[in-house]
């Protein structure tokens, strides 16, 4: 962003020594913030980044990575990057770090704008996957989006990167949600409090998902029967019947969250990233379980394997269905001659 001359990288106090930042000409300054353990970011914030600052954050804690947007102000633009747990948090911190450098915020904006022109004709919406034969429904009257980050960071809030998302909200009034949902793939978990332990705790018994899809039957917005469509995935359907008994509230589905980002990597760990990736396809979709601060936790699930269409429509909006063609490999004829040598 213009208009900041001053760079600011904020590492966790175990990250400390293991980032530098290369000189670069488009800021006067670039310095190193190390956060002692227990401080968050808004102390960091109130003492020790100045204004006209953009200030990049990684970190594992989770009082580190977000914080009021009062407390930013208008004169910072923060990005925070959570690390993941145990011995790979370099190498996917890393490959997190190469996304953003890839990142291109035009193209996930106009996906997300011709996602918006597209829903706003729809009237609803379709969501199919062929392999577990799962289909569910969602009707409105006018869409309505409750989160838009389109992959530019902007002054005045703390936003998680990668940074390429859209939110369909899915619990306005005139809005039903009913059928089948087919999840899988990498979950996300956020928190109403800072608990990276028991959201760690929460992602490791939903990434069965990753390998293994889960049937979850909704009506009129919320789920009301979890099917294993493998054996694989019980242990995650437990975890969620859990879940929504502590709490209802988290049982109810509240939007579809598209990513944008085709720089994005899928990460085998509690990451925003595998909300903003975009897979293969154009745009992927992921459905929104819980409404934070309302509910504890909120659960983003990936639905992979299904294809998001308008209603009434044969167009893919969003989902495998939107992937690129898989390009035709071709094939090298092996000839057996007493003078080729390759026998």
């Amino acid at each position: 962003m213009t208009g900041r001359n001053r760079f600011v990288l904020v590492l966790e106090e175990k990250f400390a020594n293991s980032f530098r930042i290369e000189p670069s000409s488009r800021y006067e300054e670039c310095v190193t913030v190390t956060a002692e353990p227990g401080r968050s970011l808004t102390d960091l914030l109130r003492s020790d980044i100045p204004v006209g600052s953009n200030v990049l954050v990684i970190a594992e804690d989770d009082r580190l990575l977000a914080t009021p947007a009062v407390e930013v102000g208008p004169g910072r633009t923060v990005a925070s990057v959570r690390a993941g747990p145990g011995h790979l948090a370099l190498d996917q911190l890393r490959t997190i770090l190469e996304s953003l450098e890839k990142s291109d915020p035009a193209t996930a904006r106009q996906g997300a704008e011709e996602l918006a022109e597209a829903l706003r004709v729809a009237g609803g919406l379709v969501l199919e996957d062929p392999l577990t034969e799962s289909l569910a429904k969602m009707t409105f009257a006018t869409p309505t989006w409750s989160w838009t980050d389109t992959s530019a960071f902007q002054p005045g809030t703390a936003q998680s990167a990668p940074a390429g998302r859209l939110r369909l909200a899915a619990d306005g009034e005139g809005t039903v949600v009913t059928g089948q949902i087919a999840v899988k793939g990498w979950p996300v978990v956020r928190s109403r409090t800072p608990d990276s332990a028991r959201c760690q705790e929460l992602f490791e018994r939903l990434s069965p998902l990753s390998h293994y899809p889960l049937v979850l039957t909704v009506e009129d917005g919320a789920v009301t029967d979890l099917r294993a469509a493998e054996t694989g995935s019980a242990k995650a359907a437990e975890a969620l019947k859990q879940l929504f008994a502590a709490d209802p509230g988290h049982g109810r589905i509240t939007g579809l969250e598209f990513g944008l980002n085709t720089a994005a990597p899928q990460l085998p760990f509690n990451s925003e990233s595998n909300a903003a990736s975009t897979g293969k396809a154009k745009a992927s979709v992921h459905l929104v379980l819980g409404s934070l601060p309302s509910t504890n936790y909120q659960v983003l699930l990936d639905c992979a394997t299904s294809t998001l269409m308008a209603l009434g429509g044969s167009t893919a909006l969003a989902g495998p269905g939107t992937a690129a063609p898989a390009r035709p490999r071709r094939r090298m004829n092996r000839v057996i001659a007493a003078g080729c040598g390759c026998h």
